[in-house]
């Protein structure tokens, strides 16, 4: 399929996000939630282009389409961009890792699991479980889910 970014026309194949297909095109758009080893998770909002028709959307994690016109530069989108980073600065704990994760006395990928689960990808999130946890079962029935209070 093909769509246009910043006036560049680009070939994508369904399914993949519009930071993916920008950035295998050479089109810089910020993000910092985004890690190509994980599931979106879209959590800072960084990466706001403003797709025609649509408005503001994360790149992240905003599956592309035939004829889509994207916008990574435009004055809304910046806008956006801006007051997440004001946002995320403004509640930053000096960590990088996200308090979920920090929280969790497994150290579990939270948001990737949930990220997985959500796109459908239940064996990779059992998989993802199974990094840190030897009995992911005990998750669901004894676990104080101290990620939900972290959580920003």
């Amino acid at each position: 399929m093909k769509l246009t970014i910043d006036g560049k026309e680009v070939e994508a194949k369904p399914g993949e996000t519009i930071l993916n297909v920008a950035r295998r095109a050479g089109i810089e758009i910020p993000a910092l939630c985004a890690e190509p080893r994980l599931a979106p998770f879209d959590s800072c909002g960084v990466c706001a282009v403003e797709v025609e028709g649509r408005g503001v959307v994360k790149a992240c994690s905003t599956p592309v389409a035939e004829g889509m016109v994207v916008l990574t530069r435009s004055e809304r989108a910046e806008e956006v961009r801006r007051t997440a980073l004001e946002l995320l600065l403004s509640a930053h704990w000096g960590d990088c890792i996200a308090p979920c994760q920090l929280a969790c006395p497994a150290h579990t990928d939270c948001q990737g699991y949930v990220g997985l689960t959500a796109n459908g990808l239940y064996l990779e999130a059992l998989k993802l479980l199974y990094e840190k946890l030897p009995l992911p079962a005990t998750l669901g029935r004894i676990c104080p889910a101290p990620c939900e209070e972290a959580c920003r």
